[in-house]
């Protein structure tokens, strides 16, 4: 008898407990990438850095077209003008090429710079808006897409944010 007792307070102890084992926040993921490419504000950066990428890159290729032009022309006068000739103009020829790449390198570190600091400007705008959200909607947790294994679909919140997003931000 005693024994039953104790089995049966057993019970009733991990009956109620399991109820309260079951977890009551709010846990949503969003795909920041996808913000990033879906939005209004997130879609003129892209456009912005692509412009400024292409621009950058047809200067350098009509550079590069310039150094071949000048090395196909030391080659063809290597047997026309003097050793002396020759070897000033590989010098030159030489620091062209070194000022080029330099140049290039401080253009594509520049550029990687603006592409930081512009989605760094984007991510500040947006977080207090998602930020709001999240307290309006009572939600305890919000992960990035990219760290969620599986979750179900409506747990996902980037379209709403999306639809803020574009409408807050110019």
């Amino acid at each position: 008898m005693n024994l039953i007792k104790i089995f049966f307070t057993i019970l009733i102890v991990l009956i109620s407990f399991t109820n309260l084992a079951k977890s009551q926040e709010k846990i949503v993921y969003l795909d920041l990438d996808n913000i990033v490419s879906n939005t209004k504000a997130g879609k003129s950066i892209i456009s912005q850095l692509e412009k400024s990428k292409k621009a950058a890159l047809s200067k350098f290729e009509k550079k590069e077209k310039e150094l071949k032009k000048i090395e196909n022309d030391i080659s063809k006068q290597k047997n026309i003008i003097s050793e002396d000739e020759l070897k000033k103009k590989l010098i030159d020829f030489r620091k062209e090429i070194s000022t080029f790449q330099n140049e290039r390198q401080k253009v594509i570190n520049d550029f990687n710079k603006k592409k930081v600091d512009a989605f760094k400007e984007f991510f500040l705008k947006i977080t207090p808006i998602i930020e709001g959200y999240v307290s309006k909607n009572n939600i305890d947790m919000v992960l990035d897409r990219k760290n969620v294994f599986i979750a179900s679909k409506k747990k996902d919140i980037t379209k709403d944010i999306i639809k803020i997003i574009d409408s807050n931000i110019k």
